[in-house]
This record gives structure tokens, sequence and C-alpha cells, in this order.
């Protein structure tokens, strides 16, 4: 399985799925005219993932556990209902016994960031660490 790459744009979030580091990152600005085109991809990614975890089980343990970075400046609405279920596969994949680490980076004194960031973890569940950087 090929890692899953997607330059952002001024509209689209950079996606980042390493598999050789078991790194997820998604990054940027999410507003896509066309969400459903957009995260498509990336949810596809996901199933085949989780598909490949169930029908070759040492994958586990090539990969103990994912990280998964979000470093999002603004995300709309729309976006967030695509962003939950980026997070419900991975919580799948998390109940298949690989571990999930989900880091939520938020600039400095943008509480409104940190905020959605506990919304979409109490949506689905998820422990994150919340990071806060200077910009």
């Amino acid at each position: 399985m090929d890692n899953l790459i997607i330059q952002g744009t001024d509209v689209t979030p950079s996606v980042n799925f390493d598999l050789n580091s078991g790194i997820f990152e998604i990054s940027g600005v999410s507003r896509p005219e066309d969400v459903i085109v957009f995260y498509d991809q990336p949810l596809d990614w996901l199933r085949e993932f989780e598909d490949n975890l169930f029908d070759n089980p040492s994958l586990k343990v090539e990969l103990p556990e994912l990280v998964i970075m979000f470093k999002m400046s603004y995300y709309n609405s729309s976006s967030s209902k695509y962003l939950i279920q980026i997070l419900s596969h991975l919580k799948k994949i998390e109940n298949s016994g690989i571990g999930v680490a989900v880091k939520w980076y938020y600039e400095e004194g943008d509480e409104k960031m940190r905020e959605d960031g506990e919304d979409l973890a109490d949506a689905v569940e998820f422990d994150f660490e919340y990071i806060e950087y200077e910009d």
C-alpha cells in the first residue's frame, strides 16, 4: 500500500499519511468548494488501510502505533464532518490493536481552535494531546 500525499492549496489542507513512519498529518486550511470530492481520497485510503489490517495481521506488529497530527489553521463546518469520519476510522484502527495518538496543534492564543479540537475529541471519544505553538 502506498502512502497518501496530497498537496495543500489556499482552500484545501495538505494530507500526508506515511505508513513508513506511522505519522499521518492533515494541515492548513480546509474550506474546499466540494468537500465530498476532496475528502473521498483520504477516506478511501483509510478504508483500504483498515481492510489491509484485517487481511494481514502482521501489519499490527510492523506498525504498533500511529500518530495523527492535525495542524489546521481553519476548517469550515462541512470539513468538520469529514474530520470526524477520519477520526472514526482511526478509532476502528485503534480498536483493532494498533495504538493511535492524536495530536491537535493550535496557534498560541487561538482558544477557538483548541475548543474545536476538544469538540472533535468528544464526538469520537478520543483523547487528544493539545499542543500550542508560536506562529
